[in-house]
């Protein structure tokens, strides 16, 4: 097992396995009680459209760590597990 600061994370390039810049790795977000990584908190590419993608109140890209296909130069993202506005739509919550 490969062991990576997370401070060397930052400013990282994110692409989608399809080839698509997504942006730079800003920040991450994980479970306090279980320490788990949850989220890639990224600034997105000045040329994607943001609109489909899950964002937080700043416009920076929420990324499921989930997603991670690999981590080096790069970080590549499995684009079928990226979550994006048009998969959450077709979610319902049941009380």
């Amino acid at each position: 097992m490969v062991k990576i600061r997370a401070s060397k994370l930052r400013d990282v390039e994110l692409i989608s396995d399809t080839g698509v810049r997504l942006g730079w790795v800003y920040d991450l977000s994980f479970d306090e009680e279980t320490g788990e990584l949850l989220v890639i908190v990224a600034e997105p590419d000045e040329d994607l459209d943001t609109s489909e993608f899950v964002t937080d109140h700043e416009g920076l890209l929420l990324i499921p760590f989930s997603a991670v296909k690999s981590i080096g130069e790069v970080i590549i993202i499995d684009s079928a597990r990226l979550t994006v506005k048009s998969k959450l739509r077709g979610i319902t919550t049941r009380e």
